[in-house]
């Protein structure tokens, strides 16, 4: 299993939450440190800044539901899905993917 953290309308109660985390397992809420959120014409997106910090959702998911993040986050021209440390609201720290912004701001 893939653990990934989404931030934005990935989000519960976002946008595109149900059709990608229904029935997906919720690990927690959680924050990555060193990024930006910024809202890109109606678009959340990341960026790499010294000194923020970014809240979010981490769930482990399924290869399918990975490239079904891929399509929907235009993986490669648009974002680009790495992978950070998250530290989760109850201290303990995991690795998992998030999608951040190739553009600028």
């Amino acid at each position: 299993m893939i653990k990934v953290f989404v931030y934005g309308s990935f989000m519960t109660n976002g946008r595109y939450h149900q059709y990608c985390f229904q029935g997906k397992t919720f690990l927690g809420k959680g924050c990555i440190e060193g990024y930006a959120k910024y809202i890109l014409g109606g678009i959340h997106g990341i960026l790499p800044e010294p000194g923020e910090s970014v809240q979010g959702e981490v769930y482990e998911i399924d290869q399918p539901t990975l490239a079904r993040l891929d399509f929907l986050m235009n993986n490669g021209p648009a974002f680009t899905r790495s992978m950070v440390d998250v530290e989760l609201e109850n201290g303990e720290t995991l690795q998992a993917e998030v999608y951040i912004w190739n553009g600028s701001v």
